[in-house]
């Protein structure tokens, strides 16, 4: 079964590695990697986002190890929350002593008698699950922030990621005790060298076939055979796998029933705009990542990129990497990217993460498709796509394919699971 692998990420070649089957992977970029690139300039190294290795999954954890062997970089984790101009440890609800006293009581009273009916939207599970103070202070408006949609209007379907401390934890925090919270996540793995992309690089099966700088523009079925085309090239497969965005694939078929096209365009996402710094000194070594809540600062986070890996960096410098989510089209979309920059460093100066007369490097890139939205049609809309992909026999692998929100080793973990599916074919 000759197998086309429509997506050349992280997802579309852990699939290609473990198949059994022929195959060969589509992508329209010139080189792999989607979402995990990692650029360099001058001497530095940015990630696209926060990209480490950890995961629930013991066989996608041995893979990684596999494929890296000794470069890999071990580091525990130190994210911190900037709230009101001092650092709380993450996740918030597991560092509550380091606020200030009226903050921390309001806390912990809030949280022990939390008492809401079963939540309807993302606010109400925050609210249930957190108590009033800490969603108000933190959960809440460092989400309003990140989605640019009001919790109130969000699904519950994607909440599994919010870390959710024992209330003895909580507790603790508050008095002063130290405790960790989602500890499988307290220790993690980064590449040594070359960026987050050597995991992607690391992952080519040799001897498989990709071929790059390859849009796919139409996809039809002719008889058994899939038939797809750049516009000036076909190929032909026996089988369909969409690693690439949703959003673009609905467009590549015809005759597409206004049902499923109405979900599609109804999906709600948000871009990303990146800024890649690097200041004349080593005050950006001493955190993994910073989230900041702060309506008034445009970062929702920022890495630390020399903690990831101290390769990343060139000796007495060091970087950081702030993601900045935009609604398609936006006011800070629009931007220009110098203005962009000059924005975000002052943003960052403002709140103390740096002194923009220490930056010696700059730089900005964009990604179109970065989140998927978790609104309230969210469900109804996805199952419609996916029953039509289902129909057609045509698998969906992915963030963007799937239009969910997963981490690099849940893609790993999900290719995988399709491949051994896959190989059970004739």
């Amino acid at each position: 079964m000759n197998i086309g692998i429509l997506g050349g990420g992280i997802s579309g070649l852990t699939l290609q590695r473990f198949l059994n089957h022929p195959s060969e992977v589509l992508d329209k970029a010139s080189v792999p990697g989607g979402l995990c690139r990692t650029f360099w300039k001058d001497g530095f190294g940015f990630d696209i986002g926060g990209h480490i290795l950890f995961s629930k999954h013991k066989h996608v954890t041995d893979l990684v190890n596999s494929l890296l062997g000794e470069n890999i970089n071990t580091c525990k984790r130190l994210n911190m929350i900037l709230f009101k101009g001092r650092y709380v440890k993450y996740p918030f609800e597991n560092d509550l002593g380091a606020l200030d006293k009226q903050d921390c009581y309001e806390c912990l009273i809030d949280y022990l008698n939390a008492d809401f009916p079963n939540p309807t939207n993302f606010a109400e599970w925050a609210y249930a699950t957190f108590g009033r103070s800490i969603a108000d202070k933190y959960l809440i408006p460092y989400n309003r922030k990140i989605w640019k949609l009001e919790p109130s209007e969000m699904g519950m379907e994607w909440v599994g990621r919010v870390p959710k401390p024992p209330k003895e934890d909580v507790v603790k925090s508050a008095l002063g005790i130290s405790t960790e919270g989602y500890t499988h996540q307290l220790y993690f793995r980064y590449p040594l060298h070359g960026g987050f992309e050597s995991v992607v690089k690391a992952m080519i099966k040799p001897g498989t076939k990709q071929t790059y700088s390859y849009g796919v523009k139409s996809i039809r079925k002719a008889g058994s055979q899939w038939i797809v085309s750049n516009g000036e090239r076909t190929q032909s497969f026996d089988h369909l796998v969409m690693a690439f965005p949703v959003l673009d694939a609905i467009g590549c078929f015809a005759d597409v029933p206004t049902e499923v096209t109405a979900a599609v365009q109804n999906l709600r996402y948000n871009a990303l705009r990146l800024v890649f710094l690097a200041v004349n000194n080593e005050s950006l070594m001493d955190k993994s990542a910073v989230y900041i809540p702060d309506p008034t600062v445009h970062p929702h986070r920022v890495c630390y990129m020399g903690f990831f890996s101290p390769n990343m960096v060139k000796p007495g410098t060091s970087s950081l990497v702030a993601e900045v989510t935009v609604r398609p089209g936006d006011e800070v979309d629009r931007m220009d990217n110098e203005s962009y920059l000059d924005l975000i460093v002052g943003d960052l100066d403002r709140a103390g993460i740096i002194r923009k007369q220490d930056v010696i490097v700059r730089d900005t890139r964009r990604v179109e498709y970065a989140y998927p939205v978790y609104d309230r049609d969210y469900g109804k809309n996805t199952k419609i796509i996916r029953d039509y992909f289902d129909s057609l026999g045509i698998d969906q692998l992915g963030r963007f394919a799937e239009f969910d929100y997963i981490n690099s080793d849940e893609c790993i973990h999900r290719a995988m699971r399709l491949a051994e599916t896959l190989n059970g074919r004739a």
